[in-house]
């Protein structure tokens, strides 16, 4: 038996014995059955809605049962993370019925059900265009400050900004594929297409020079600004692209930019 099931039926059988719990999901890739030797363990954890929060406080004490090495709440929210013996990743969110109702059928496993309830999603509900314009529009904010941080002479910035704009690039593609479903990132390559993949990795690599960086940044942005752009169409920020490769052109050359923009 692998460490995740022994931690999966030892959460269940003290679930089945935790009042305040109602209800008990895997999510992620045990959810979806896709899960592999190296996969967390996602799960949905169901309460009352005037008991949440005491759960949600108290859940560090809970948790001690099982002995993590590490243990963190994402801030503002009833999700903790663990790590536990043998790097045993492990995360769970505390939810109400109004949470269970937006969890994908289809993508979960039921552990526990002492009420009879049920997720009441149908699944993929698809891109929000929203969601891309706010992406695009930081891409192209972050694209844009390229001038200052060479003319700065700031080269730790610089390809920290490159970074930012590889990793913009990835969660667009993978929106465009998942929607609002977005899977963990350990599971990329499940998710894109192999020449999505094959761009991605040919994508050159920024090193602590004027020229490498912006190599890096316009690289990015030749993959990730065509794949907004059919997205939102008559949504795309045109006027802030072309105000961003003007200011680009003005301070690093024409020919250093491409006249492909």
């Amino acid at each position: 038996m692998t460490p995740q099931q022994v931690l999966i039926d030892r959460v269940r059988a003290d679930f089945e014995e935790l009042e305040v719990v109602r209800g008990l999901w895997l999510t992620g890739s045990f959810g979806s059955r896709t899960e592999d030797e190296w996969s967390d363990v996602d799960m949905f954890a169901l309460v009352d809605d005037d008991k949440r929060d005491g759960l949600v406080g108290g859940w560090p004490q809970f948790a001690a049962r099982y002995g993590p090495l590490m243990l963190k709440q994402t801030p503002g929210t009833p999700a903790y993370g663990h790590i536990l013996s043998g790097w045993l990743r492990w995360d769970l969110v505390i939810g109400t019925r109004h949470d269970l109702a937006f969890l994908d059928k289809r993508r979960v496993v039921e552990l526990v059900n002492k009420d009879g309830v049920a997720p009441g999603s149908p699944g993929h509900r698809g891109a929000d265009l929203d969601v891309v314009l706010e992406m695009t529009e930081e891409f192209l904010r972050v694209l844009g400050l390229l001038p200052v941080v060479l003319a700065r002479d700031e080269m730790v910035t610089a390809v920290s900004g490159t970074g930012l704009l590889r990793q913009l690039l990835t969660t667009l593609l993978r929106y465009r594929v998942e929607g609002d479903r977005l899977s963990g990132a350990l599971h990329l390559s499940k998710v894109l297409p192999e020449d999505q993949l094959q761009a991605l990795m040919a994508l050159p690599v920024a090193h602590p020079d004027p020229g490498s960086v912006t190599e890096a940044h316009l690289a990015c942005a030749r993959m990730f600004l065509p794949v907004a752009r059919q997205m939102l169409a008559e949504r795309f920020p045109v006027q802030l692209e072309e105000a961003c490769f003007l200011h680009l052109e003005e301070h690093l050359g024409a020919d250093a930019v491409g006249a492909g923009w």
